[in-house]
Parts: structure tokens; C-alpha cells; sequence
């Protein structure tokens, strides 16, 4: 992709492209009819960080702002840049123009293959943008897919409710509808994200050598490091824009940081209970999997602590928080209330915890 036109196309594509692999899933896991369903995708033009998802006779619709496209790949072209710097910083280079550097690296054939900084830090940046745009667009699809939608319109007799993607942007009160309601239904949301993100890295990780450009001159693992990386840098992002540090009972979603840990946790715990079966490649291991989620989101936070000179860590922030261990908890508590008034309008089957 060499344009932002390019990621407008892909996200649009993408978006339809997951719709329909979940299509023939619902289909398969799923007593409803979900044939009359479909889905219109949308990209607004408006250069901030925004999005919502709604539902309406059998249409699905997302809409995604431009912004969140084009802020997102200048951050994650602006890092790379700034790791290239640094890097030729070492080797004694001290340019404060456009620098870059090229190197030769021999495959496991004893191949050859020519590498440009410039081209890898173009295509990390869009690498990490596919990952957060898959995130939001997967997160969308949960409040669609899990019914919740749907839910909310049955709150309000002939009105079509949204969810958006910040609070401000859904300032309407719904009847019965509760700011703890508003909570939950994003966790539940973040972790459909969630699942869906890790399944697909799997299958990255498995048809590495098919699935991901060569160019980026990464290993196979590393792709569980760039997502951890893309993913919490998207929180912190969106911390900064909202401001949302705060836990208050007001708020339809939890602080960013929060939100962060949760999906975190449910990762962890796939992978802990092997949910997914990951054929390892000769020094990999579950270990090592960790480990790369774990490096990919620390980094992510040393480098925005770095850029705007701040102070954030999740661990800290959440650990040592008495507010963090109770809107959490609650959260998951009301799940257990929320989810059997969602199972009528779910066209998947939800999760249903054996203890919180």
C-alpha cells in the first residue's frame, strides 16, 4: 500500500471480508437465519479519532472516520522513523535530515535479500495500522453480532440506537439502559475484538511464509510483539484524546488503561487453556508467546511515555488501584445479569463465565 487511499480501500474491504467469514461462522454454530443480514461499511470524512455501529431492518452498518486511518499511520510511521534514527545514531550518524540506511540479510536458503530502512519503516507502519483497524472493525462487528444493537433498539420502540466509539459521541440516555449496561457491552465487545485478533495472528503465525510480506524482515513471533504493541498503543491514543484515567459510574466505558488489562487477560488465558492449537515452529514456545506480548505492549508504553512525556504503565495503574478491581468486577458481575437479556437478539452464543 503506498497511499492513504490504499488503507482507505483495505479497512472498507477488510471490513466486508471478515463480515462475511462470520456470516458462514454464525451460520455454522448458529440456529438463526442470518441470510437477510448485511453490512454496509462507511468511512467519514472527518479527520478525528471516531466511529459507531448500528443496526436496522436486517442492515448492519459501521462507520469508521478517515482520522482514525490517518492518525494512527502518522504515529506508527513517526515511530518507525524515529527507531531508524536512533539506530543510525549508533553507527555514529548524526544527519538530522531524512535519513536511511540498507542492508543485505541471507534467508534460511542461503538467499540473498536487499532491505531499505525507508521501505521497512513504510510497512511497519502499515502493519500496525491494519492491526488497530482490524481491532475497531472486529469490536463493531462484537456489538453487532452479539445483539447489542439490536438490544438497545428494543429499548427505544421505534428508534434506531448506535454505539460509538467515545462516550461524548453517545450522549442520548436510553431507557433502562443503564452507564453500567454501556460498560459491559464494551467489554463484551473488546473481548469478541480480542478473540477474533488472536485466532487470525495463529493463522499468520502458521501461514507466515504465504500470509506476511517478507519485507518487514520480522520473525514469525514477532507478530504477537507488533499486535501487543499496535493495540496498546491504541489505548494509550485513545487515553490521551478522551482523557478517560478516571473511573466514574457516569461513563459508558471503562478507562482505556482498563480496558487494556481485560483484553490482555483474556489473551493470556486462551493461551494458558490452549483454546487455540499453535503449531509452534522449532524454538517457539508458550513461554516465548508471552513474552512477546508482554515486550510488544511495554514497549508501546516506553515509547509514547518517550514522545509525550508521560508516565503511563498499565501493571502499575491497574495492580495498585482499588477503582480498577471494582468497575471491573462489576462489570464482569453485570455480564452474567446482561448476557440473558442478549441472548435474544445474539446471533452467536455468548460467554458465560463459571465464576468471576
Amino acid at each position: 500500500m503506498n497511499s492513504k487511499e490504499d488503507f482507505y480501500i483495505d479497512i472498507k474491504n477488510r471490513a466486508m471480508d471478515i463480515y462475511v467469514q462470520y456470516q458462514y461462522f454464525v451460520k455454522e454454530v448458529s440456529k438463526n437465519d442470518i441470510s437477510k443480514y448485511s453490512l454496509k461499511f462507511y468511512l467519514k470524512e472527518d479527520s478525528n479519532l471516531g466511529g459507531k455501529a448500528w443496526s436496522s431492518n436486517y442492515i448492519d452498518n459501521i462507520q469508521v472516520n478517515k482520522g482514525v486511518i490517518d492518525n494512527f499511520f502518522e504515529y506508527f510511521y513517526g515511530f518507525a522513523k524515529i527507531q531508524t534514527e536512533d539506530f543510525l545514531k549508533i553507527l555514529g550518524n548524526d544527519d538530522d535530515g531524512e535519513v536511511s540506511y540498507e542492508f543485505i540479510k541471507f534467508d534460511d536458503n542461503g538467499d540473498a535479500n536487499l532491505f531499505d530502512s525507508k521501505v521497512i519503516d513504510y510497512k511497519l507502519a502499515g502493519l500496525l495500522t491494519i492491526f488497530v483497524s482490524r481491532f475497531i472493525i472486529t469490536h463493531e462487528l462484537g456489538h453487532l453480532h452479539n445483539g447489542h444493537c439490536e438490544y438497545l433498539n428494543s429499548k427505544e420502540k421505534n428508534s434506531v440506537q448506535y454505539i460509538s466509539m467515545f462516550d461524548e459521541d453517545n450522549s442520548k440516555n436510553i431507557k433502562n439502559v443503564s452507564s453500567l449496561d454501556f460498560r459491559t457491552l464494551e467489554m463484551d465487545a473488546d473481548a469478541f475484538a480480542a478473540t477474533d485478533n488472536f485466532r487470525n495472528l495463529i493463522l499468520l503465525y502458521d501461514k507466515f511464509e504465504d500470509k506476511v510480506d517478507k519485507g518487514l524482515n520480522i520473525e514469525p513471533l514477532e507478530l504477537f510483539y507488533w499486535w501487543a504493541f499496535a493495540i496498546r498503543s491504541n489505548f494509550l491514543i485513545t487515553q490521551k484524546v478522551l482523557n478517560d484515567e478516571e473511573y466514574r459510574p457516569d461513563k459508558k466505558h471503562l478507562p482505556s488503561v482498563a480496558r487494556w488489562i481485560l483484553i490482555l487477560g483474556s489473551i493470556v488465558d486462551n493461551i494458558d487453556k490452549d483454546l487455540y492449537k499453535i503449531n509452534y515452529r522449532a524454538g517457539d514456545n508458550k513461554e516465548k508467546l508471552l513474552e512477546s506480548l508482554t515486550m510488544g505492549f511495554l514497549f508501546a508504553e516506553k515509547c509514547y511515555n518517550e514522545r509525550f512525556f508521560t508516565n503511563f504503565n498499565c501493571l502499575e495503574e491497574t495492580i495498585n488501584s482499588t477503582d480498577y478491581g471494582h468497575y471491573t468486577t462489576a462489570t464482569q458481575i453485570n455480564w452474567e445479569n446482561l448476557r440473558n437479556e442478549l441472548n435474544e437478539f445474539s446471533r452467536l452464543p455468548l460467554y458465560k463465565s463459571n465464576n468471576v
